[in-house]
């Protein structure tokens, strides 16, 4: 049994450079051949001296005997040293931790706002060559500068139907499109029969939530993938409660029928 209090050292084998102040972090443990996770579960990541964060995986779980990647922001003192690291250098890994998001059996609906599409992009890239699903994705951003992912998004466009709409500007590579991820979703028809994966910040939420069940999206096909704060990631500190769960463990994704039923959004 795997002991989620056991820090792992493992180390940085690539970085790609997302924006100015995010970058994806390829990791390798000493034995990474028996390392797996879902898409949607995060680690806690951390430096002696400097604790520990909870950071969403954004690689492929079919890539997990290889290596993943973490992609970070720099906000903080530890993210902000994590960032500075190189290939070569060592962090400290707990996880996989919470539960990742559903097993994909239909058609699939990704919505990610801000940074939120990181947890995303696992699933997309688990499930994005299958011929049995169509998978549609709207992202919200602030500003081109801020995107994540960009190079790859313009690759996705042209496979499966995505939209990125942006707050303060609406650069023609990404379908000239300004607004909030709400107005994607008022603006486009849904795929039918679809379960929805929704990430970003937890503010846009009831909107998105409302909108999606405006559009006949029943409640208990929507997800959402919730960043609370969480300290320990194994449920001990209570710092991430809703109701009788929390966040580390018994998620960090939960369906909209249930976040309704607590008036968490």
């Amino acid at each position: 049994m795997r002991n989620n209090y056991l820090l792992n050292p493992a180390k940085i084998i690539k970085v790609v450079v997302e924006n100015a102040n995010t970058k994806t972090f390829y990791l390798r443990f000493k034995n990474q051949s028996t390392f797996a996770f879902l898409a949607g579960q995060f680690v806690m990541i951390g430096l002696p001296g400097f604790g520990e964060c909870a950071i969403s995986i954004s690689s492929s779980p079919k890539e997990a005997k290889r290596h993943f990647s973490l992609t970070i922001r720099a906000v903080g003192e530890l993210t902000r040293k994590l960032n500075a690291l190189k290939v070569g250098d060592t962090v400290y890994v707990r996880g996989p931790l919470g539960n990742g998001f559903p097993e994909v059996k239909k058609n699939l609906n990704l919505i990610g706002g801000g940074c939120g599409f990181i947890p995303l992009r696992s699933v997309y890239e688990e499930n994005k060559n299958r011929k049995d699903i169509k998978i549609q994705m709207l992202v919200g951003c602030a500003t081109r500068q801020s995107l994540v992912f960009a190079p790859e998004l313009l690759k996705i466009k042209e496979k499966h139907d995505l939209k990125i709409i942006f707050e303060k500007e609406a650069p023609p590579e990404f379908n000239d499109q300004k607004g909030f991820v709400t107005d994607l979703i008022k603006k486009s028809v849904l795929l039918k029969n679809a379960s929805v994966f929704v990430c970003g910040p937890e503010v846009m939420y009831l909107f998105v939530a409302k909108e999606l069940v405006a559009k006949g999206v029943k409640p208990e096909d929507i997800f959402f993938s919730l960043e609370k704060r969480m300290h320990c990631g194994v449920g001990v500190c209570q710092h991430c409660a809703i109701g009788t769960k929390y966040v580390c463990k018994d998620g960090p994704v939960f369906d909209y029928a249930f976040l309704k039923a607590t008036k968490y959004i």
